[in-house]
């Protein structure tokens, strides 16, 4: 999961790109956590008690500490956290290049460059490195999330079925879904049996999806609300 900060004082601009984030999440297939944060020192407050973000998108003009204040600060322990400068103005770059940011933002933040923000971001860490491992008898095999269309469970049978190929263990769907909560890479459970890529579904239908490799699969009575909610955030993407 990728835990990202907004460190903005405009509640409504702070407001308007947690949204922007979230649109692209779900259309990315991507997990997501978001905090907000007024100021510089709250942020810097939170990092201390409990740990640092992947991602800041950090606002320059604040009143207490502004943007790059609060980014030297952090530069002062970590230098991993990728800094995303947001300003309706472009003075600062100069000096905002010493706390080696990953991007910069010009206010107002259209979706379209959220997205390229975030594309980018995920490029450079390289989600598609993200694994899953399962044991079929007595050997280990380890495969991409990226290339996972879906899991499905039958009489205490996990089914992977990849891009090219399928696998079969023995094991349930839901410690599946414990598994790989945590990864960028965002699976939704549609119905007991299933468990799908997001970033496979190719077509959505009000009691079952289209799977990049042509199956159709159900949405059981119970997700159908949740499903439909999350396919109306992909669609404004």
């Amino acid at each position: 999961m990728l835990k990202i900060a907004i460190c903005e004082d405009v509640k409504e601009f702070a407001n308007k790109l947690e949204s922007s984030l979230r649109i692209w999440a779900t259309g990315s297939g991507v997990n997501i956590s978001v905090r907000k944060f007024n100021d510089g020192l709250p942020l810097l407050y939170c990092i201390t008690e409990n740990g640092m973000f992947d991602l800041i998108f950090m606002d320059v003009e604040m009143d207490k500490m502004n943007g790059l204040e609060a980014a030297a600060k952090i530069r002062e322990v970590d230098f991993i956290t990728s800094i995303v400068f947001v300003s309706q103005y472009e003075d600062y770059y100069k000096d905002a290049y010493n706390v080696h940011p990953f991007h910069f933002l010009s206010k107002p933040v259209s979706q379209n460059k959220v997205d390229e923000v975030m594309n980018a971001y995920l490029r450079m860490k390289g989600q598609d490195d993200e694994t899953f491992s399962f044991r079929i008898n007595k050997a280990q095999f380890t495969i991409s999330l990226a290339d996972v269309v879906y899991f499905s469970s039958e009489r205490r049978h996990v089914f992977v079925v990849c891009k090219d190929t399928g696998y079969s263990f023995y094991g349930k769907l839901g410690d599946v879904q414990k598994q790989i909560e945590d990864k960028n890479c965002k699976f939704l459970r549609i119905h007991q049996s299933f468990l799908v890529n997001l970033k496979h579904i190719k077509e959505y239908h009000y009691s079952e999806l289209t799977m990049s490799n042509g199956e159709k699969l159900t949405i059981s009575k119970d997700n159908r609300k949740k499903v439909r909610e999350i396919h109306m955030l992909m669609m404004e993407q």
